[in-house]
């Protein structure tokens, strides 16, 4: 499954790192991957103290061996509007590029960039038909206005990853990874926001399917349980496992 996963093998990003237009090229278009070829990795969100004042601040991580988490080889770090971060942060404007290395220092491998979007009604305020002449004009612009991570190598448009709208008083979520062209090739969930792992951080993993459009799995992304010390520092910890 790994290989599923696969780009080529490292270069400076104005050069072609993927063959085709696939965001998530196969095995036989690629003999090397960011990952490494390694069947499960860690991704480790880094501390920041402000978060323990209730401030966001720019999300780092750290991507490493699961077996090895000093093993830091590639570094994720985010670009966005304080402001943003602070007043609406679910719904802020951010880039985060991917760099090559265990800091900022390497070459940027990857970039992911979202656009402010509207943030969804919760579904209970649906229940107070005195507020409807507000939250169903808000409910169609939310649905019009879905937050989409767009995936890139320097310039070039590899795909994107989308979190549809969740269904109404329905307690799933999921999100969609298409290519350049729009096309859905894989779906990460559905998982239920109700489940021990998100109700209670600290006592349960909480595992998420990544399925192609078969319904088959192909790989699995697990936040770890936390520590106290993480909850309270809000880093999380991600194990993704190719198959």
């Amino acid at each position: 499954m790994a290989n599923q996963f696969a780009v080529q093998e490292l270069k400076p990003p104005t050069q072609n790192m993927m063959e085709g237009q696939a965001l998530l090229p196969t095995a036989e278009q690629s003999d090397a991957d960011l990952f490494r070829n390694l069947k499960t990795v860690l991704v480790k969100q880094e501390f920041a103290m402000a978060e323990l004042c209730g401030i966001e601040v720019k999300n780092r991580y750290r991507v490493s061996p699961e077996d090895k988490p000093g093993g830091t080889f590639l570094y994720a770090k985010e670009q966005s509007e304080c402001c943003e971060r602070i007043c609406c942060s679910p719904c802020r404007a951010l880039t985060m590029n991917i760099y090559a290395g265990t800091d900022e220092k390497g070459p940027i491998v990857l970039t992911m960039s979202k656009k402010t979007h509207c943030p969804m009604v919760p579904c209970p305020v649906l229940l107070a038909p005195h507020l409807w002449p507000l939250t169903c004009p808000w409910i169609c612009i939310a649905a019009n206005d879905l937050p989409e991570l767009t995936v890139r190598i320097g310039e070039r448009v590899l795909g994107s990853i989308v979190d549809p709208p969740w269904p109404l008083f329905k307690c799933t979520a999921n999100a969609l990874i298409r290519d350049a062209a729009g096309q859905t090739l894989y779906q990460v969930g559905p998982t239920s926001l109700c489940n021990c792992g998100m109700v209670c951080a600290c006592c349960n993993d909480m595992a998420v399917p990544v399925c192609n459009n078969a319904g088959v799995a192909v790989a699995t992304i697990t936040r770890k349980s936390l520590t106290c010390a993480e909850l309270c520092g809000k880093i999380n910890r991600f194990v993704v496992d190719f198959g």
